[in-house]
């Protein structure tokens, strides 16, 4: 069997691929990271190169695509791993969306593909990184109101801003104002698209509050 250099590179290729998006996805702590993605575009990858050296060997066979074809479907059980669904939203479809990409660059990759899966990977990429950015800011702008008041107990920005952080919720906007007699009043900006319920019962513990109203915002 002669050893095919190009295959060698079309799979090294891949797992550069990969590890780029999977490194994009194990900085914002998703739990699709570095090595899942790595391994999907390197496995894909892998695939249609055993297609293509198989058909090389038996090139009467029917169906070039068959098993290039079962990635496609397959990595789709892998995505809805990640997906989990709560009462009022759904999270993970990003990542479940950035695994089946990989694998589509893997495909593209080990068929050669290359200045097509270079120029996704750039997009993918950017799209992860940037796009969050505007995304983030659009569900601001439409999202909910939340009024808290309480007697004042210390320093309840900090307090909310660990919540926050424990809760992954980056993107908030928070005013406080206090009377003389302590008395508490605190409005926030959070997205739309969280558990409200689940942060309203994490905000009732916090030392001082005794009362939560929402609203949800639309533009």
């Amino acid at each position: 069997m002669e050893f095919n250099w190009e295959y060698i590179l079309r799979l090294f290729l891949a797992m550069i691929f990969g590890g780029i998006i999977g490194y994009e996805r194990e900085s914002e702590h998703k739990p699709a990271g570095l090595r899942t993605n790595l391994l999907v575009c390197m496995g894909a990858c892998l695939i249609v190169l055993f297609e293509l050296f198989y058909h090389e060997r038996t090139p009467n066979a029917s169906d070039h695509l068959r098993m290039t074809a079962q990635i496609v479907t397959g990595i789709g059980f892998l995505g809805a791993g990640t997906i989990i669904q709560t009462r009022s939203h759904v999270k993970g479809l990003t990542t479940a969306a950035t695994i089946w990409v990989t694998s589509a660059i893997g495909i593209a990759v080990g068929g050669g593909f290359y200045y097509i899966a270079t120029i996704a990977v750039i997009v993918v990429f950017l799209s992860l990184r940037f796009l969050k950015i505007v995304e983030n800011w659009l569900t601001l702008r439409s999202g909910r109101v939340l009024m808290i008041y309480g007697e004042s107990k210390g320093d309840f920005s900090k307090i909310f801003g660990e919540l926050m952080n424990k809760l992954r919720i980056s993107n908030y906007d928070i005013k406080i104002s206090v009377d003389k007699n302590r008395f508490m009043e605190v409005t926030a900006h959070v997205p739309a698209n969280i558990d409200i319920d689940m942060l309203i019962a994490e905000i009732m513990e916090i030392d001082g509050v005794n009362r939560v109203t929402t609203e949800l915002l639309m533009e």
